[in-house]
C-alpha cells in the first residue's frame, strides 16, 4: 500500500520525466517491438556501406573489481578476498528484414579471469521477431529471457528476483499490445523447467535422490502489463508453471514502478503457489521481495540503494541461505571525460552491498558477507 499512497501523494505536482530503460542486455525489451530511432555508433558507420541499413552490429566490455571480507560462506574462518576480471564481453548483431520482421543473435564471453577461471563464451541470444501490421499482434520465438519477472535494478549486481526466477531458455511467444495504456499481454512456451533448477543452486531447495524431471516445452508463462501513466508509472503481473516431480512448480510475482520528478521507485514481489517436495519431503513454498530507489543527481550521476528480503518456508536456520540483503552505489557517466571515436558509452559504477543469512548452530559458516564492487562499462 505504501507506494500507491506514495503515488497519490505525489501525483498532484508531479512533472513527469521519462524513464530510461534502454539497457540492450536486458532481452525483454525486445517484446516491446518498440523501433528506436538513435545515432550510429562509429562500427555501424563503418559496416553500413557495405552491408546496407538492414543490418547493425553493437558491443560492450564490462571489467570488474571486488571485494569480500569473506571468502566463501560457508567458512567464516576462510578469510577474504579480492578479484579483478572481465565479466562481460558481449557482441550483438541485428538485422531488419522489413517494417514487420527482424532478428538479434548475441555472443557474449563471461566472467574471464574470474578467480583464475578462463570464463565461458555462450550465445547469449538468438530470436526472431515478428509484427503483424493489421492488429497489434507480435510473435518473439528463439532462445531469450523469457518475460517472467520485471527485475528492474539500478546497481552492478542483478536483483535476488533474478538470481531465482529469471528463465533464459529457447521458447516462443505471443503478445497482444494494443494502443491502450501501454497494456502488453502475452503467453510463452519454453523447453527446459529453469526456477526449480535456480532455486536448487540458490541452496533452497534439495532434490530427492529419486528425482524424475521432465521437459519437452511443458513449460509456460502468462504475462501482463500496463502503464496507466505514460513514461511515469507501470504496473506488471505474471505467472510461470513448470512440470515438476509430483506436481507442477507454478510461481506468480507482481511489480510496480513510479517515476516521480528525479526519482525511481522499483518494487517486485515473487512467490511460489506449489512445489514439488524436496529431500525433506516439504513443499517449501519460497517468496522474495524487492524495493529499490534510484535518484538522478545530475544527467551523469545517479545515486540507487535496494533492499531485498527472502523467505525459504524452511523449518529453523539453514547455512547459507539467505535473509535479507542491502545495497547502494552509484552510476556516472564518463563520456565527457573519455573522448574516444568509437565509444557510444562509458560509465563507471560503484556497489557496496550487505548480505545476510541464516546460521545453523555450532556451524562455521558465516552468517553475513559485506561485499565492495566497481565496474567500468564502455560500449561500442
Amino acid at each position: 500500500m505504501l507506494p500507491f499512497a506514495l503515488f497519490l501523494v505525489l501525483w498532484p505536482n508531479c512533472s513527469i520525466r521519462a524513464q530510461d530503460k534502454t539497457d540492450d542486455r536486458d532481452a525483454k525489451q525486445e517484446l516491446k517491438i518498440v523501433e528506436e530511432e538513435e545515432d550510429l555508433s562509429w562500427l555501424n558507420q563503418k559496416i553500413q556501406p557495405i552491408v546496407g541499413e538492414k543490418i547493425k552490429l553493437n558491443g560492450g566490455v564490462e571489467l570488474n573489481y571486488t571485494y569480500l571480507d569473506v571468502k566463501d560462506v560457508d567458512d567464516e574462518n576462510r578469510g577474504s578476498s579480492s578479484d579483478f576480471f572481465m565479466s562481460t564481453a558481449e557482441l550483438a548483431l541485428r538485422m531488419f528484414f522489413n517494417n514487420w520482421s527482424k532478428a538479434k543473435i548475441v555472443v557474449a564471453a563471461e566472467d574471464v579471469g574470474e578467480r583464475g577461471d578462463a570464463g565461458n563464451i555462450r550465445l547469449n541470444e538468438a530470436i526472431a521477431t515478428l509484427k503483424s501490421l493489421q492488429v497489434p499482434v507480435y510473435v518473439v520465438g528463439g532462445k531469450t529471457v523469457m518475460p517472467f519477472g520485471v527485475f528492474e535494478d539500478h546497481l552492478i549486481e542483478g536483483t535476488l528476483a533474478e538470481d531465482l526466477y529469471e528463465i533464459d531458455e529457447w521458447g516462443a511467444t505471443i503478445g497482444f499490445n494494443p494502443d491502450f495504456y501501454g497494456l502488453d499481454i502475452s503467453f510463452s512456451v519454453y523447453r527446459k523447467p529453469q526456477v526449480i533448477e535456480n532455486l536448487q543452486n540458490f541452496n533452497t531447495h534439495d532434490f530427492r535422490s529419486e528425482r524424475r524431471k521432465e521437459d519437452k516445452f511443458r513449460s509456460f508463462i502468462a504475462n501482463a502489463a500496463l502503464e496507466p501513466i505514460e513514461d511515469a508509472l507501470t504496473l506488471s503481473a505474471f505467472y510461470d508453471s513448470e512440470p515438476g516431480d509430483g506436481r507442477r512448480n507454478r510461481s506468480i510475482g507482481g511489480a510496480f514502478s513510479l517515476n516521480y520528478w528525479k526519482f525511481i521507485l522499483d518494487t517486485e514481489y515473487i512467490t511460489a503457489l506449489t512445489r514439488e517436495n524436496g529431500e525433506n519431503e516439504e513443499e517449501n513454498k519460497e517468496s522474495a521481495a524487492a524495493v529499490g530507489l534510484a535518484f538522478d543527481v545530475l544527467d551523469s550521476l545517479q545515486l540507487a540503494t535496494r533492499y531485498e528480503v527472502f523467505r525459504d518456508d524452511t523449518r529453523g536456520d539453514q547455512d547459507e541461505v539467505l535473509d535479507y540483503q542491502i545495497a547502494t552505489g552509484f552510476s556516472y557517466s564518463l563520456l565527457e571525460f573519455i573522448d574516444v571515436f568509437f565509444l557510444t558509452d562509458a560509465m563507471l559504477l560503484f556497489e557496496y552491498r550487505y548480505s545476510k543469512y541464516e546460521k545453523e548452530q555450532d556451524s562455521d559458516a558465516s552468517n553475513s558477507q559485506n561485499m565492495y564492487q566497481f565496474q567500468l562499462v564502455f560500449e561500442f
